[in-house]
């Protein structure tokens, strides 16, 4: 069948859309960047619960270890070469289309002069006083004009076999990057993936939980540790807010929440650790904007916008972002605070410990047999739910009012 973009050479030598190859590319880049996160998180996860001991650790660390971190980094390597693969075929058949393109034209070119050398040969042999000379140059020219158009064909052939070789050769190389670095039993790369969308987030707000009071315990005698755990919590919720927003399951339940008045077990689940996310991510939040008013004072003083310039802001950046966190830090809830004004320092650290305390609790069920459990899961949530509201709530509205005026200086 002719092509209709190819009337004259009657075939598309170079099929392909570099758009479709190109958007394809973009979404497997997309894919093997977030496979790549998603594979440092595990193995940043796993490297700071070296600090936590205990059954619930070992749940904790059996759930991201084993098999689940070399195939994540097994499919990050598989589809960045994917991306790479077909970005040169991309190159390629952009390259090709274009000289099927140039090939058309001359076919057109061509077949213009051989119909032209037909009527002429055709007129010429039908003379009766044609000489032989004028028959000789009627069919040379009608010769060469077939050999013209057949050599472009020809060319246009061996074009199309080029083409077919090294489609070929992407396909060969694309399966060898699936077969060679993605997990070989069937179903295992979506499963992790499936991992990565839903259960992921629930992770991070775990480990922020633990992180949290392990960086209000330690960060007694050991400041710097307290501030880079706090550092840590801070951004495990910031993450765990994003993947949780992100996720069609927990924005249906709280959508039928509140359109359809289903306040299940879901709905409350999934309200409360959004909330803890959020309140979680109030000292990163306001750290970055004070590390953002920092750079611009520092700018507007400076009004420089060299290479130098800007390597000092990147320096204010890091320095007030740090300073504002560590104070952040040292914020204590006003509820406790007044609600224990009058009692024994004892009851005072007890309580100021022991909430927290709750927090890495509950985290630490959800890699035991207690969270198949549905009233021992409802239980962890209902404490979570206080938690939230004696302790996050009223700390982070704190910090919150700190930073506000703070920042309107």
């Amino acid at each position: 069948m002719t092509d209709a973009a190819f009337p004259h050479l009657g075939w598309n030598p170079a099929p392909g859309s570099p758009a479709e190859i190109a958007a394809l590319r973009s979404k497997l880049t997309s894919s093997a960047a977030a496979l790549g996160t998603a594979h440092r998180l595990v193995r940043r996860l796993l490297g700071e619960s070296s600090y936590w001991a205990g059954e619930a650790a070992d749940a904790f660390r059996e759930a991201l270890d084993g098999e689940l971190p070399r195939y994540l980094g097994n499919a990050h390597r598989s589809l960045t070469k994917a991306a790479d693969r077909l970005g040169t075929w991309h190159d390629s058949l952009v390259s090709y289309q274009t000289t099927a393109g140039r090939y058309e034209t001359q076919a057109a070119l061509h077949t213009k002069s051989l119909r032209t050398a037909e009527s002429t040969h055709a007129a010429t042999t039908s003379r009766a006083d044609a000489s032989p000379s004028d028959l000789h140059a009627a069919t040379t020219a009608l010769t060469e004009a077939r050999e013209a158009l057949h050599h472009v064909r020809r060319l246009a052939r061996e074009l199309e076999e080029t083409h077919r070789a090294e489609a070929a050769r992407v396909a060969k190389c694309l399966n060898e990057a699936t077969d060679r670095l993605a997990p070989e039993e069937p179903g295992v790369l979506s499963k992790a993936l499936d991992w990565i969308s839903e259960d992921l987030g629930d992770v991070l707000s775990d480990a922020s939980a633990v992180m949290g009071f392990a960086g209000l315990v330690l960060g007694v005698a050991f400041p710097p540790v307290g501030l880079g755990l706090m550092i840590l919590a801070t951004g495990a919720s910031m993450g765990a807010l994003a993947l949780h927003l992100s996720n069609d399951k927990v924005r249906t339940s709280l959508r039928d929440g509140f359109t359809k008045g289903e306040f299940d077990a879901d709905f409350w689940d999934n309200a409360v650790t959004l909330t803890g996310d959020a309140l979680g991510s109030v000292p990163g939040v306001a750290a970055l904007a004070q590390g953002a008013k920092a750079v611009r004072a520092s700018s507007a003083l400076a009004g420089s916008e060299s290479l130098a310039g800007v390597g000092a802001g990147a320096r204010e950046f890091a320095s007030a972002s740090k300073s504002s966190m560590d104070e952040l830090r040292n914020i204590e809830n006003p509820l406790t605070e007044w609600a224990l004004r009058e009692a024994h320092p004892t009851v005072r650290s007890s309580v100021k410990y022991g909430v927290p305390a709750t927090g890495a609790v509950t985290a630490a069920s959800h890699y035991s047999s207690l969270d198949e459990n549905d009233t021992a899961s409802n239980a962890a949530t209902a404490v979570d739910g206080v938690r939230v509201a004696v302790e996050d709530a009223p700390t982070s509205a704190a910090r919150i009012a700190y930073a506000w005026a703070t920042l309107s200086r």
